[in-house]
């Protein structure tokens, strides 16, 4: 498996995450909407990733791991009273700007020989 497949399979990972505790422990209406519709962004990326990785998707992977962490981090804050909640919203927050920042780094295989010859696509 290529490592953008494994950061694919991660996103997956961290949105089904994300949906069971939406729908176990959150009670706010906003936030339901606001981490559930994160959470189908992130799995189609993810998706996107696994079937077919490209520089696109990394670039895509950058940009929902900034959003994800903003999110997360913002809802942390929110629920800074509620260790539970807090520890949980800074958890997600965590593994979300690190799959990003771990896919952006991935960038950098574009310099390699081996990429010249399917541009585009990342190994």
């Amino acid at each position: 498996m290529s490592k953008l497949k494994a950061i694919g399979t991660t996103w997956l990972a961290v949105a089904a995450l994300s949906i069971a505790v939406t729908v176990v422990f959150r009670v706010d209406s906003a936030q339901i909407v606001v981490t559930l519709a994160l959470a189908l962004v992130t799995a189609a990326l993810g998706g996107w990733m696994v079937l077919r990785p490209s520089t696109a998707a990394v670039g895509a992977s950058l940009g929902v791991g900034i959003v994800w962490l903003a999110v997360y981090a913002g809802l942390a804050v929110l629920q800074s009273d509620e260790i539970a909640a807090w520890v949980t919203d800074a958890f997600l927050a965590v593994v979300g700007g690190v799959v990003g920042f771990v896919a952006w780094t991935r960038t950098s295989t574009a310099a390699r020989p081996e990429a010249d010859q399917n541009p585009g696509t990342l190994r």
